[in-house]
């Protein structure tokens, strides 16, 4: 029974709260269990992020949000379970102190086999919105000779029930994580897991021993510092509660593994889950990177040194600090095998999946900004456009100025959704709406325009950045202006308001 984990992502171009682009987002996460004489069902976790939807006025005079979902499950076409319902947000009295985010978990009895799964979401107070509709497979597959697990579920935190309710599991409230991503504040990793058939298999009374670790999502190698067990009696159903501190986990792609062995440590089930970790504090070293065989991976197809170091140089507007330090150190020992190995892993902790394919995909962007922002000297991704457009993807509108009045040649862009590729996976955190970013050419002859403004945030921010574009003819003696004079034919600022 595998795990999945994706994120919804709608957009709707209609008249909303800030007047742009709404995009509804929203994260799921999945797994299966079984009852014994009962039969199996199919969980999901939905977490919507409140600040993605349009919240209005409701009969008791408060604002709130709400989704709609339709999920199906078919085999041949067939529809074998269904549901449609709403979700409502938590009623809020002042939007302007935010929008709380909101969880759903929805439970449903289905039989061993393979489903398609289709599940559409649309923000409910935008009428006439198109929803996204995203499918996927699902192998729901329970045996009763032998010893079988449910999927492994994450988890946000874990309680003692006082009562029985929609989160308990064994006694135990169980409230889902609705991601496998842990970025750098969260530093436990706690997880639920049920196996079955214990007793029926081994024998009333049996003892049993259930390991869990993590192991690197590509070398299959377990980390010794993130590895336990504990000892069962085996029983009809049998579960797995526990968690690892994950201060210390460096950035990277893991499997959390869970083994259950019988008294003679002879492997009777195991379960993996796919996780992602982002640490800034604790980043991957170079004795780290020698023991990643690439022989049989695209990098290990790149030999010449100088084609590796253009490689290398072109991942610095979507790479972290320390990997940019790292690359930089590489780039002056020459070490070539060192060179292969960090660019299979920076694309494989990334994409597990498919790391040569989202490689040669960025590559192609590369060469887009290459040849539209390059100049004397630098190539493009070394110039502030190329990577902005790198690190945050191709703007939703661009404006650009060369013979304005009293103006250097200049350009606005605006992101109707900002996500910096700095992050591994999309995240709340990570996302931003409606930034804008201002360059300028000061020279007048080359193609390296300057960024002088943005409201993103982590980028420079100038309130003084219309003086500065006006500084070509009319330097300013007051050093606390943020403005220019109007001129004639100047339109800084409209342009600003709305790029187009």
């Amino acid at each position: 029974m595998k795990k999945f984990s994706f994120v919804f992502a709608l957009t709707v171009c209609l008249l909303v709260r800030n007047g742009a682009c709404a995009n509804v987002v929203a994260y799921l996460t999945s797994a299966s269990f079984n009852v014994p004489n009962k039969g199996p069902y199919y969980e999901t976790y939905l977490s919507v992020i409140g600040n993605s939807l349009k919240f209005v006025k409701n009969s008791s005079g408060k604002y709130q949000g709400a989704v709609d979902i339709n999920i199906l499950f078919l085999q041949n076409g067939e529809v074998k379970n269904a549901q449609k319902y709403s979700l409502n947000s938590p009623e809020i009295s002042d939007t302007t102190k935010g929008f709380p985010n909101f969880i759903d978990q929805q439970r449903y009895s289905l039989p061993n086999g393979m489903y398609d799964v289709e599940i559409s979401i649309i923000d409910k107070n935008l009428p006439g919105g198109k929803p996204l509709t995203t499918k996927m497979a699902v192998n729901i597959r329970f045996s009763e000779e032998v010893i079988s697990t449910s999927d492994i579920q994450l988890l946000e935190s874990y309680s003692k029930a006082a009562a029985p309710g929609t989160l308990t599991k064994s006694g135990f409230d169980l409230m889902p994580y609705v991601s496998n991503y842990y970025p750098e504040n969260i530093t436990k990793l706690k997880f639920y897991l049920e196996f079955y058939n214990a007793k029926k298999i081994l024998g009333e009374g049996q003892r049993l021993i259930v390991s869990y670790f993590i192991e690197d999502f590509a070398t299959k190698s377990k980390l010794s510092d993130f590895s336990s067990f504990n000892k069962q009696t085996a029983n009809d159903v049998n579960i797995m509660l526990a968690e690892f501190n994950i201060e210390t986990l460096p950035t990277g792609s893991y499997n959390l593994v869970i083994e259950i062995r019988d008294k003679d440590n002879l492997l009777q089930a195991e379960q993996k889950c796919f996780i992602q970790r982002r640490n800034k504090g604790v980043e991957m070293t170079a004795e780290d990177l020698k023991t990643i065989d690439i022989s049989s991976t695209f990098a290990g197809n790149y030999k010449n040194l100088d084609t590796l170091s253009a490689y290398l140089r072109c991942l610095r507007p979507i790479a972290s600090s320390a990997e940019v330090d790292f690359m930089e150190n590489q780039l002056k020992q020459k070490d070539i095998k060192l060179m292969q190995q960090f660019l299979f892993v920076f694309w494989k902790t990334r994409y597990p999946l498919n790391p040569e394919i989202n490689w040669l995909e960025y590559y192609k962007e590369v060469m887009k900004v290459n040849k539209e922002f390059g100049t004397y000297g630098l190539k493009g991704y070394d110039t502030d456009r190329g990577r902005v457009y790198l690190q945050y993807g191709p703007p939703d509108q661009r404006a650009r100025a060369d013979h304005e009045p009293s103006a250097y040649p200049y350009e606005i862009w605006e992101y109707y959704s900002l996500v910096d590729k700095r992050l591994m996976v999309s995240h709340p955190e990570n996302k931003q709406s409606n930034k804008k970013f201002v360059f300028y050419n000061p020279d007048l002859v080359t193609n390296k325009f300057k960024l002088i403004h943005s409201t993103a945030k982590g980028e420079i921010y100038n309130t003084n950045w219309d003086l500065l574009l006006h500084k070509r003819n009319t330097p300013s003696g007051n050093p606390d202006a943020e403005k220019s004079n109007d001129h004639f034919g100047g339109n800084t600022n409209d342009t600003f308001g709305n790029p187009r």
